[in-house]
């Protein structure tokens, strides 16, 4: 089984910081265990357009 987690903050348009932000992860889910295979780095660092 493949499962994909993206939980996301938003801040709505017109309030300081509006915007939104999303974390991910997709994770194979095995009889004996589980593997996560996102491949790309976490925290917002590597999310912000500037």
């Amino acid at each position: 089984m493949v499962i994909s987690m993206e939980p996301m903050l938003t801040i709505p348009e017109g309030r300081p910081g509006a915007g939104g932000y999303r974390e991910h992860d997709i994770l194979i889910i095995e009889e004996n265990g589980n593997e996560n295979i996102t491949g790309y780095p976490y925290g917002p660092d590597f999310n912000v357009v500037r």
